[in-house]
C-alpha cells in the first residue's frame, strides 16, 4: 500500500470488526464467534502499521521515537479518557474488592500489559463474573502493544540481515507462529487466549501482506470479486460456527485471520467492494477505536446492576456507545493525533502517556492502601467480600491443578484429615472435589483418617465423560483420569473419596455406575460427594444486596437430584454418600448465606469457610466421612424388627 493512501475498504472492514464484537457482547446468541472481531483488528493493525514501518525502514527513514510518538498519539487519548470515565463511575457502584481490581486494572490498560493482569484475575473469557469486569476487553491492546515492542526492531534488523527474504522468511515464521498457537492453545487453553505468543501470528499475518503490497500487484475484476467473497465466507463461517466452547486461538483463529487477510488483498487496487465503502459502514469504522473502548464498560456496569440487556436496553445502549465514540473521536483522537504529530518525542511521551500513567497509579495505589474504600459500603459488604476472597484452589495449590497441568503427579503431601504419616485414602474430582476439601479435612478427623486430594479443574472422576467440555480439556481429563484411575487400582486404598459436578441427565447412569463400580472393585471403602446446589449470583447477591438496599431474594428451590442416582444407590448400598445440600438447602430452600458465612466464590463453587461451615454442621449432627446417623438409626432399626420377628 502507497504510503498516505487511504483506503475507505479497510475502515469498512474495521466496521464489520467492531460490530461483530458488539453484537457478540450484547448477546452471544446474537453472533456466537463475534468475538473474532478482535482476530480481525489484529490483521488490519499489522497490516497497516507494517506497510508504514517497513516504508520508512525502505527509505532509511525509520525512528523508534518516531514510531512510539505515533503509537502513543493514536491509542492513549480515547484510551485515557475512556479508562477515566470507568474509574469515576465505578467509585461510586463498584465494591471495595471490584474497585480494586477495576483501578489497577486501568493502570495496567495504559502500560499495556492488561492481558496478563486479566488473565491471572478472571481466567476464561466467557467466565461469568468476567462480564462484570468493566476493562476486561482492554486485553486486545495489551496484546498489540506488545507486538509493537518486538515488530519493528525484528523488521529493521530482517531488512537489514536479508533484504531479500524478508517475505520468505516472514511467511515461514507465519507457519512456524500458527503452529505455535495451535499447540499451545491445546496446552494452555485460558492462558493462550490472552498472551501475545498464541496471538502472535495474527499481527504477523497482516504485516506479510502489508510487506507484499509495498509493490504494486496487478489484479483482475474477476479475481479481487473471488478473495472478496472468500474473505467474506471466511468471517461469515467464523462468526457462526465458532462459540466459547471453541478450541481459540490456535487453527480456528486462522480462519478470521484469512478472511481479512483475503478482503484487503481484494480490495488493494481500485475495485474496493461496495459493501465495505458504503458511507455508514466506513463512519462506524472511523469510531471503531473508540466504539471498541466505550462500549464494553457500559454493558459491563448493566451486568453488574444485574440490568438485563433486552430489546431496549440494548437499542438504547447502541445509541450512547455510538454518540460517546462520535464525541470521543470528534474531540478526542482526531485532534490530539494531529495535534501531538508536530510535537517533540519528550512531550507526548510526557503529556500523553506519563501524566496519565502517573495520575492512574497514584489511584491505584490508594484504593490498595485504603481496601479498595469501604466506607462507602456498610461493614458488613467487606466482611462479605473476603470471605469470597478465600479460595480452595488457591488454599490448595498444587494438591490441586488447572487443566493443563494434567500431568502432574499426586503429592503425598497434600493431606486432609488426621496428622499422622501412614496415607489411608483418597480423594480425586474436578474443581467442585477442590472447593469441598475444607469439609473433608473436618469429616476425615473423628475417623482419624489422613486422606490425600488429587484433583484438577475440569475433570471429573467418570473416565470417558466429555459432555460440554472442549476437545483439549477433554484429552488432558481422559489422560488425567487414566492416571488416577490406575494408581486406584494399583494401591487398593482403603478409602477413596469420589466429588465432582456430577452430570445432570438420566443417560449418564451408565457411565456414572461404570465409574463408581471400578472404584468399588478396587478399594475398600467408597465415598461419594454429591453436587451442592448452584444459585445465581451466589457470591454477589448477598453483597450488593447490602450495597444497593435491594429486595432480591438470594435464595433458591433446591433442584432434584439426577434421576440416575437412585440406581447407582441401589446397586452399590455399600457406597456411602455425603450431600452437602442438607446444610445449604434446609427444608428445600438453598440459601448463598448461613449463620452470616457467605458460602460461595461463585454461582456454584464454594469458597474455604462455606465448605468448612457445611463440615462443622454436619458434624454438629453425628455426620462423619464414615458415620452417617440416619443410615445408622435405620440400621439398628431394621436389627430391631429382625430381633423381634425371630
Amino acid at each position: 500500500m502507497a504510503e498516505g493512501k487511504y483506503r475507505s475498504d479497510i475502515d469498512g472492514l474495521r466496521a464489520v470488526a467492531v460490530i461483530a464484537v458488539l453484537l457478540h457482547h450484547l448477546n452471544t446468541s446474537l453472533l456466537p464467534g463475534g468475538f473474532v472481531g478482535v482476530d480481525v483488528f489484529f490483521v488490519i493493525s499489522g497490516f497497516l502499521i507494517t506497510s508504514q514501518v517497513y516504508s520508512e525502514v525502505k527509505r532509511n527513514a525509520f525512528s523508534l521515537k518516531g514510531f512510539y510518538q505515533r503509537r502513543i498519539n493514536r491509542i492513549v487519548p480515547a484510551l485515557a479518557t475512556v479508562l477515566l470515565a470507568t474509574v469515576i463511575v465505578g467509585a461510586f457502584i463498584l465494591s471495595p474488592v471490584d474497585l480494586i481490581r477495576l483501578n489497577v486494572s486501568a493502570l495496567l490498560s495504559l502500560l499495556g500489559v492488561s492481558n496478563i493482569y486479566i488473565w491471572i484475575k478472571y481466567g476464561n473469557y466467557f467466565a461469568a463474573d468476567a462480564g462484570e469486569a468493566p476493562l476486561l476487553h482492554t486485553w486486545s491492546l495489551g496484546i498489540e502493544e506488545q507486538f509493537y515492542v518486538i515488530w519493528p526492531l525484528f523488521i529493521v534488523l530482517l531488512y537489514r540481515l536479508a533484504p531479500r527474504y524478508v517475505l520468505p522468511i516472514l511467511g515461514i515464521g507465519v507457519v512456524l507462529a500458527v503452529a505455535v498457537s495451535e499447540y499451545a492453545t491445546g496446552v494452555f487453553a485460558t492462558a493462550a487466549y490472552y498472551l501475545l505468543p498464541t496471538r502472535f501470528f495474527e499481527l504477523m499475518l497482516g504485516g506479510v501482506l502489508g510487506i507484499y503490497l509495498q509493490q504494486p500487484r496487478v489484479m483482475g475484476k474477476l479475481t479481487a470479486h473471488a478473495l472478496a467473497l472468500a474473505g467474506y465466507l471466511l468471517i461469515g463461517f467464523a462468526l457462526f460456527a465458532l462459540n466459547a466452547k471453541s478450541t481459540f486461538p490456535g487453527l480456528n483463529a486462522l480462519i478470521p485471520c484469512l478472511g481479512a487477510a483475503l478482503l484487503i488483498l481484494a480490495g488493494s487496487g481500485d475495485r474496493h467492494s461496495r459493501l465495505l465503502t458504503c458511507r455508514p459502514i466506513v463512519f462506524i469504522g472511523l469510531i471503531s477505536y473508540s466504539l471498541y473502548l466505550w462500549h464494553w464498560p457500559l454493558i459491563a456496569y448493566l451486568n453488574y446492576l444485574e440490568i438485563p440487556v433486552d430489546i431496549p436496553v440494548g437499542a438504547l445502549l447502541i445509541a450512547v456507545s455510538i454518540g460517546l465514540s462520535w464525541l470521543s473521536w470528534r474531540y478526542v483522537e482526531v485532534p490530539f493525533r494531529r495535534a501531538g504529530a508536530s510535537w517533540h518525542f519528550s512531550r507526548v511521551f510526557v503529556r500523553r502517556f506519563a501524566l496519565p500513567a502517573l495520575g492512574l497509579a497514584a489511584i491505584a495505589v490508594l484504593s490498595v492502601v485504603f481496601n479498595g474504600f469501604p466506607q462507602r459500603f456498610g461493614p458488613q459488604v467487606s466482611a462479605l467480600e473476603a470471605m469470597t476472597q478465600n479460595r480452595p484452589n488457591e488454599i490448595r495449590r498444587g494438591c490441586h491443578v488447572t487443566n493443563a497441568l494434567y500431568s502432574t503427579g499426586p503429592d503425598d503431601s497434600c493431606r486432609l484429615g488426621a496428622k499422622k504419616e501412614r496415607l489411608d485414602g483418597i480423594m480425586i474430582g474436578d474443581s467442585f472435589a477442590n472447593h469441598f476439601t475444607g469439609m473433608v479435612d473436618l469429616l476425615a478427623r473423628p475417623d482419624n483418617l489422613s486422606i490425600m486430594d488429587y484433583t484438577m479443574d475440569s475433570c471429573p472422576p467418570i473416565p470417558g465423560y466429555d459432555a460440554d467440555m472442549s476437545p483439549v480439556y477433554a484429552a488432558h481429563c481422559a489422560k488425567r483420569n487414566e492416571r488416577v484411575f490406575s494408581l486406584i487400582e494399583q494401591n487398593k486404598y482403603p478409602y477413596v473419596v469420589l466429588a465432582a459436578i456430577w452430570p445432570k441427565e438420566a443417560d449418564a447412569r451408565d457411565i456414572v455406575e461404570a465409574s463408581i463400580g471400578r472404584v468399588v472393585e478396587s478399594s475398600g471403602q467408597v465415598i461419594v460427594i454429591l453436587s451442592n446446589q448452584h444459585i445465581e449470583k451466589a457470591a454477589s447477591c448477598p453483597i450488593r444486596r447490602l450495597m444497593f438496599g435491594s429486595e432480591r431474594d438470594c435464595s433458591v428451590v433446591q433442584s432434584a437430584l439426577a434421576p440416575y442416582w437412585a440406581d447407582v444407590r441401589a446397586k452399590f448400598p455399600q457406597v456411602r454418600f455425603i450431600d452437602p445440600n442438607q446444610v445449604i438447602c434446609p427444608a428445600g430452600v438453598c440459601s448463598p448465606i448461613i449463620q452470616g458465612q457467605l458460602l460461595y466464590l461463585d454461582d456454584s463453587h464454594l469458597n474455604e469457610g462455606g465448605s468448612r461451615l457445611i463440615g462443622r454442621t454436619l458434624l454438629e449432627r453425628g455426620y462423619s466421612l464414615l458415620h452417617d446417623p440416619v443410615r445408622t438409626a435405620r440400621t439398628e432399626m431394621l436389627k430391631g424388627s429382625s430381633a423381634v420377628m425371630n
